[in-house]
């Protein structure tokens, strides 16, 4: 069973975000909310993928997924995000993340889920289409 680390300051969105993926999924899921809690628990415990909201309180989410590139370049980073800029999308895959999913986009969510798991990349289709928001 897949680990999941979701990375998420809402408590209420990241409970949320758990739900349905439990209910689409067999994963083992754990959540915290700061970038900093995320390196502390990846320093004890092994995840196969890392979600992670681009806005978080203290060093925010592309800082967190240079880390975790440097240190853990194996281990996937999916974007799961409000931000519908490419820019955000452009500074997220060059920190090293290999998915981008809004939060708007809860199908996506699974699919790209299950394509960082087998190795692929993801981005939301309203990013990927030729006007995109």
């Amino acid at each position: 069973m897949p680990t999941i680390l979701v990375v998420e300051d809402h408590p209420v969105f990241a409970e949320t975000l758990s739900d349905v993926l439990r209910r689409r999924g067999s994963y083992e899921l754990e959540k915290v909310s700061t970038a900093e809690d995320a390196l502390e628990r990846l320093q004890s415990r092994a995840a196969d993928l890392v979600i992670v909201d681009l806005s978080l309180p203290g060093r925010g989410g592309i800082w967190l997924i240079k880390q975790i590139a440097h240190t853990q370049p194996g281990l996937p980073c999916l974007v799961l995000t409000g931000h519908n800029k490419r820019e955000y999308l452009d500074q997220s895959l060059e920190a090293g993340a290999r998915g981008y999913v809004l939060k708007e986009d809860l199908p996506g969510l699974y699919e790209g889920v299950e394509t960082l798991l087998h190795g692929g990349r993801y981005i939301s289709k309203a990013l990927t289409s030729a006007d995109p928001p």
